[in-house]
């Protein structure tokens, strides 16, 4: 539009205002506690006539028995699949999917979920379903035969992707094969499950005062939504449950170098290094350190060893917080006659950030990536809920996500510098190759002392 075509009395702003940082406050949400000690979080969100909620149960792969590893993920598979006692497998089956509903169970690391999604309407029908399935699940003998037959064939498969494999069995060497943080399902461990186990799993773990849920979605006001999950699981009584003890972590000191020798196209690579515990303050200056290692396509690994030396199209890095020694991990896939090259330079980023201290503008830019994401962590009502939910499941301070803009904030250039230099010792890493290594551009030995693993 030209200027003379606007209204006579029009007058252009002097400048234009400046925008405010970002001032994002998650909602809060409603908490409450059943008599039997079952927690629940609400956050109504009246978008859509949908309902949507999660059970967290503390229990986890990591509490297994050691002759039965994958018990409880045998346990939690089977809540819906080997039915209830009020509903039979093929029952629920029908009804959910005649609703066009869902409730799905699953179990990881460190915690086991339960998981419903229905319309507003069906709200009754589906819950009394998922009560069932949390507190009266019967554990039918053909579907306990069909899942460990399922799981035994992930087992037979379970290095048909090199990608994922590499990760797996990288953590399983860096934590040890015995320690629960490293181990995995063997077909031997699966077929000493019985259906007795998988009983006797969820009467020790499956109790109200061992689980929260967090529900999102119409659901009324948050008094009739805590009456219906009172009807449905106040009756439920609480009880002791016993964990076991889990050994602590004990790493191998000085560089080592696993390689599984396949002969596949590509390369992959995972370096691996001792991280935090969990509620540890040095969580905020690592947060920018990965980021600014390999946290995107900006970051120092992306720039150096995808970017100015094409050596890769993916590789990035990451850190995972736990009860003991978490990790950090920084992964690459490459062509093996730039293997050496492409490892050489990942450990070459990761001393440098130990040695120098990070330029200003470039925790700023780091800093500022995370913050301004950080609303997105959040599409919806149900996954604020449910990210609330699970810091008071891993005993993190009430007020840890609305603190969390706040101590990244905090982070500076020294700190930065600081923590990098206390975690990242490259010269203590775990390395995990997989790849066919005649074609190598030289050889792993010169990374370190080499263990040759196989396929198992």
């Amino acid at each position: 539009m030209a200027f003379s075509s606007l209204p006579a009395n029009f007058a252009m702003p002097a400048a234009l205002p400046k925008l405010g940082g970002l001032d994002f406050k998650p909602p809060r949400g409603t908490r409450a506690v059943l008599g039997n000690g079952l927690v629940v979080y609400l956050l109504k969100d009246s978008t859509l006539p949908v309902i949507h909620m999660t059970a967290y149960i503390r229990t986890g792969k990591l509490y297994d028995p050691a002759g039965k590893i994958g018990l409880g993920e045998m346990t939690a598979g089977l809540l819906k699949d080997g039915g209830t006692a009020k509903y039979k497998p093929e029952e629920i089956d029908r009804t959910l999917e005649f609703l066009a509903a869902s409730v799905e169970s699953s179990m990881g690391i460190e915690e086991a979920r339960a998981d419903l999604t229905c319309l507003k309407k069906d709200l009754d029908a589906v819950l009394d379903i998922y009560a069932d399935v949390l507190m009266r699940p019967v554990f039918a003998p053909e579907k306990v035969k069909l899942r460990r037959d399922e799981l035994l064939e992930m087992i037979r498969r379970r290095y048909d992707d090199p990608g994922r494999a590499v990760v797996r069995e990288a953590l399983r060497s860096f934590y040890g094969p015995s320690h629960p943080y490293g181990w995995r399902s063997e077909e031997a461990t699966l077929k000493a499950v019985k259906r007795e186990d998988l009983a006797a799993c969820h009467a020790n773990y499956y109790k109200p005062n061992n689980i929260i849920i967090a529900a999102a979605g119409d659901f009324g006001s948050d008094e009739e939504m805590l009456g219906k999950l009172e009807a449905r699981f106040g009756a439920w009584p609480r009880g002791e449950v016993k964990f076991p003890v889990l050994p602590p972590v004990r790493l191998e000191g000085g560089r080592r170098v696993f390689h599984l020798e396949k002969d596949i196209p590509q390369t992959y690579i995972v370096m691996l290094q001792k991280g935090l515990k969990r509620h540890d303050p040095q969580e905020y200056p690592l947060t920018i350190a990965n980021e600014i290692l390999g946290g995107g396509l900006s970051s120092r690994l992306a720039s150096e060893v995808r970017s100015r030396l094409g050596l890769a199209y993916t590789v990035y890095s990451y850190f995972v917080k736990k009860p003991d020694f978490g990790y950090s991990l920084a992964y690459c896939g490459t062509n093996p006659e730039t293997c050496g090259q492409a490892l050489a330079e990942m450990l070459r980023q990761y001393d440098l950030i130990s040695r120098e201290a990070a330029p200003d503008e470039e925790v700023k830019r780091a800093r500022d990536s995370i913050v301004n994401s950080f609303v997105f962590r959040f599409p919806t009502p149900f996954d604020l809920i449910t990210e609330r939910a699970s810091y008071e499941y891993h005993d993190y301070e009430t007020s840890y996500l609305d603190d969390y803009i706040g101590n990244l904030s905090k982070v500076t250039p020294a700190s930065v510098l600081e923590t990098s230099g206390k975690l990242f010792k490259t010269e203590d890493a775990a390395i995990f190759v997989i790849g066919d290594s005649k074609r190598f551009d030289k050889p792993l030995s010169g990374f370190g002392p080499v263990t040759e693993l196989k396929e198992n």
